[in-house]
């Protein structure tokens, strides 16, 4: 197990992780930011069955991450691949893994109201929950940068690779930018950080 996976914890959340990490044959492993995706879990013919969860700044945010992947894990561990990745089975065994840990001994008062809501049909991703997006945003560290949704339509923005975009219009859950250089349109989603210009 990667030593540095209970130091993103909650401190008060790592004795219960622990326990629920005992005994089961799961390599654990704190990988670099990832811009596609915040963890995933893994299963290769003959190795451990791997989690990874990206470095992050916000415990509670980590602490769910985990909590999401190791739903994945249960479900696994209970019906081999026979289930949708995210369908009613997972939702479900998603639910009662975070069920002992929706009380302020680990977390906020402020996270817990817009958690228990989500709980009740949890989606594949938190980014599909603005209500629990904005509360998890509280604990991120503060910077400069501005959520797509935070931006007036037509603002310009760019991306940590220098592009450059024009914000459009929201097209159900996610707005139609436009690349300045290129003219080529893209798809962002509401809580994608980027820099105002």
């Amino acid at each position: 197990m990667n030593l540095d996976f209970y130091s993103f914890l909650p401190e008060a959340a790592q004795e219960k992780c622990a326990s629920l990490i005992a005994n089961n044959n799961v390599h654990l492993k704190v990988v670099r930011q990832r811009k596609t995706k915040h963890g995933d879990f893994r299963v290769q013919r003959g190795k451990p069955v791997t989690i990874t969860l990206n470095v992050m700044e916000n415990p509670y945010r980590f602490l769910l991450t985990f909590l999401h992947e190791w739903a994945h894990y249960r479900v696994f561990s209970d019906y081999k691949r026979r289930q949708k990745p995210h369908g009613e089975v997972w939702q479900k065994t998603f639910s009662d893994v975070v069920a002992p840990f929706l009380t302020v001994d680990f977390f906020p008062e402020s996270l817990l109201k817009p958690l228990q809501k989500h709980m009740q049909k949890p989606k594949a991703t938190f980014a599909a929950d603005a209500t629990l997006m904005l509360a998890l945003r509280q604990f991120d560290p503060p910077n400069d940068k501005k959520c797509i949704f935070e931006l007036e339509q037509g603002a310009l923005f760019s991306v940590s690779d220098g592009r450059i975009f024009q914000k459009g219009t929201k097209r159900r859950t996610r707005f139609l930018c436009t690349c300045t250089q290129t003219k080529k349109q893209y798809l962002f989603p509401p809580f994608v950080e980027v820099n105002e210009m």
